[in-house]
């Protein structure tokens, strides 16, 4: 797809000639491959594995290099960018990053498919995996909560002057529970004991959401090697490991933030310079939705309110402990007062929406959406005010966090005041945030913010802003920053055209791209089958009840299956309308362990008994169920997006305004996507064998339904 650009900011930041695919890389490559073969028990040449290596090879040893590379089940996607990836990284001394959108892929790469390539190979490598903060025991905050409620106090309400502690109590939800704080207590002997590493997730007994939140520290509020408790930090011990590595794992919203932010730490960056990174982007088509979540915001206005008008407390601490006539450029009066003036400006902005905008008696999810994502201009001087303010106070915020940072005295006021301090900075930027996003003027040519108001179940009013494409923050973040990147999954395009990828992920020119063929012959395995179904999926009552009865007579209930739905109100209305007989043989996922739900599963399938999982997209995209744990997928209807989505409606407005066809160039592919990956859970082996069933008659009615049905996976087709 052309030449790759080599004056990128990466190349020239590294000051170094470009890098090429050397005959020596080449060499290393090979004599990694082979090695695998030979010491991989069962291993098998997979035609298409052997030409993502090559695609892999080309854009990790080239600078300004980009691959992008479809791969379906079977073609061995970890074992193909490894063998290409870590004989490069090593030879380079560049770090291999490779980045995942679920912890499930995270666990296997990091604890069977990485020590398995490298035990095959003999390439010798340190690995890590790299984590948000918040993931991680903080065990300052754990250690303070176990003295505050040893000494018979309540949380930041002990006796004596707390600078800091009213402001932050008011963050938290509720007060923690006795037995929430004997937990606490169990965690921290358990670490200072040595018998776990503060890694939550593998942490030795369950945590509930409220104790997470006392016993962990976002980066706003670590005083990093300050604090007194740096010595037993397991986050800065993770971080030390993972600098120290050069493979690292982690995820898409880490990586994205920590480039977006340039995360420095003790003057390095958390992962690599992006100068210095080969990424790896696996389970790739999730990495635009997150690259959007990263750019999006949200002001709850009255809750806002209500926080930001008690900091009264924290500015008159941080001026005492700091002993200095000023802070920034404020007087003490001048930081109360702008305290004030923000938390009146919310309240008297949430009159003007009220008068504006009433939500609907009755309307479940109230909405109202800026159309175009142009805002009402006499909301303007209010809007352009508490944006000025808001940055006024964030300012205020940084500088007394710096102020507080420099005092010498070390005890434990100065510690909660700085992380009373982190925790109003994450509550200002996040009004910060949401108000530079309605300030912003939208660049002629590209699509505008989506700017929307819901109503809580609160009460509240919450302001929203968002991106609606991810090609902007991905242009700027990846493409042009990192070395050189591959992006891989088994569902990019839905039907091999990489026209409407590129455009929503702004993939430059010269990438280089492939949508390889599926080892499996799926001709001969599979039957995507798409009955004359009678009923509509806009038929409320209809639809539920209709699948309920094909399922009750068509399934073969001896055996695994697997219904897959767009709303979880569809999927349990379906469940309660089956016969009595065949419930016990349903396991619907709920919003508990999604893992005790698939073992209930598979336990039934395996003692002969037959079961049917009931599940939603999460069930549809991971689910590895080979064999008789899934000879059946059935898909109740065809996934689109949600047309009244904010980000959907407003780009779509935006195509539309632009004489193109929103339906086409969203709805469509998206919902091919999907389904493609919906029916990648039926083949997962070689050896299986089974159906695609879609209750969706608009597939055979429709004139976008042969689109779909021609860019499925080539199974044996039963169409009408």
């Amino acid at each position: 797809m052309g030449e790759p650009d080599t004056t990128s900011p990466a190349t020239d930041a590294a000051d170094a000639p470009p890098r090429v695919l050397t005959e020596a890389l080449k060499a290393d490559i090979r004599a990694a491959y082979t090695k695998l073969q030979a010491n991989t028990p069962g291993f098998s040449t997979r035609r298409s594995q052997s030409a993502m290596i090559g695609l892999v090879s080309r854009a990790l040893a080239t600078t300004g290099g980009i691959g992008v590379a479809e791969a379906p089940t079977g073609v061995g996607k970890s074992l193909a960018y490894l063998t290409a990836g870590v004989p490069i990284a090593l030879a380079t001394k560049k770090k291999l990053v490779i980045s995942t959108g679920t912890v499930a892929l995270q666990s296997q790469l990091v604890e069977r498919d990485i020590p398995a390539f490298l035990a095959a190979t003999g390439l010798e490598a340190r690995v890590a995996l790299a984590k948000g903060r918040t993931r991680y025991l903080c065990t300052r905050n754990a250690a303070e909560l176990h003295a505050e409620h040893s000494q018979g106090t309540m949380l930041l309400d002990g006796a004596g002057p707390d600078e800091g502690g009213d402001f932050e109590r008011q963050l938290y939800d509720r007060p923690l529970a006795p037995h929430e704080i004997e937990a606490a207590r169990r965690l921290l002997e358990a670490h200072a004991d040595r018998q776990w590493d503060g890694d939550i997730d593998a942490a030795p007994e369950p945590i509930s959401p409220a104790l997470r939140t006392r016993i962990t520290t976002p980066a706003s509020g670590c005083a990093g090697r300050r604090c007194s408790f740096a010595q037993q930090c397991p986050v800065l011990r993770a971080r030390n490991t993972v600098r120290e590595s050069q493979i690292v794992v982690t995820n898409h919203a880490l990586l994205l933030s920590s480039l977006a932010m340039g995360d420095i730490e003790n003057g390095q960056p958390l992962l690599a310079p992006p100068g210095e990174m080969l990424l790896v982007l696996d389970e790739g088509h999730h990495v635009a939705n997150v690259a959007i979540d990263q750019g999006a915001a949200r002001l709850p206005l009255a809750d806002m309110a209500k926080r930001t008008g008690r900091m009264q407390i924290l500015i008159a601490g941080s001026y005492r402990l700091v002993d200095k006539e000023k802070i920034g450029t404020l007087l003490p009066g001048e930081a109360i007062e702008l305290a004030s003036r923000v938390s009146k400006g919310l309240k008297a902005f949430q009159l003007d929406v009220d008068r504006t905008w009433q939500p609907e008696p009755g309307d479940r999810d109230p909405m109202w959406r800026a159309p175009l994502g142009r805002l009402p201009e006499h909301w303007a001087p209010a809007i352009e005010q508490l944006g000025e303010d808001t940055r006024a106070l964030l300012n205020w915020v940084h500088a007394a966090q710096q102020a507080v940072a420099r005092v010498k005295q070390e005890d434990p006021a100065r510690e909660k005041l700085q992380r009373s301090l982190g925790l109003a900075l994450e509550m200002i930027e996040q009004q910060h945030d949401l108000w530079a996003g309605w300030r912003r003027e939208d660049r002629d040519g590209s699509p505008p913010m989506a700017r929307w108001i819901t109503a809580t179940r609160e009460g509240d009013l919450a302001l929203h802003c968002s991106p609606v494409s991810a090609a902007h923050v991905l242009r700027s973040l990846l493409w042009k920053e990192i070395d050189s990147v591959v992006m891989t999954s088994a569902t990019l395009t839905g039907g091999g055209d990489f026209q409407s990828f590129a455009i929503d992920t702004g993939l430059p020119d010269h990438a280089e791209t492939a949508s390889l063929p599926s080892p499996f012959d799926l001709r001969n395995q599979a039957q995507l089958i798409v009955p004359q179904f009678p009923v509509p999926p806009d038929d409320r009552e209809g639809h539920p009840k209709a699948v309920a009865e094909w399922l009750a007579r068509e399934l073969d209930w001896s055996k695994g299956s697997m219904v897959l739905f767009t709303s979880r109100w569809k999927m349990e209305k379906v469940a309660e309308l089956m016969p009595g007989s065949r419930r016990a043989a349903i396991q619907v996922q709920s919003s508990g362990n999604k893992s005790q739900v698939v073992a209930a599963h598979l336990e039934r399938v395996a003692a002969g008994k037959g079961s049917v999982l009931f599940g939603l997209n999460s069930f549809g995209e991971g689910l590895d169920l080979p064999g008789e744990a899934c000879t059946t997928v059935v898909i109740t209807q065809v996934p689109f997006a949600v047309p009244t989505d904010p980000q959907t409606a407003t780009l779509g407005e935006w195509l539309e305004a632009r004489g193109h066809n929103p339906f086409n160039l969203i709805a469509v592919p998206h919902a091919l996507r999907t389904l493609t990956q919906f029916a990648g859970r039926l083949i997962r082996t070689s050896t299986d064998t089974g159906r695609v069933v879609i209750l969706d008659s608009r597939l055979l009615s429709r004139r976008y339904g042969q689109r779909i049905l021609d860019a499925l996976p080539p199974f044996e087709r039963v169409i009408g």
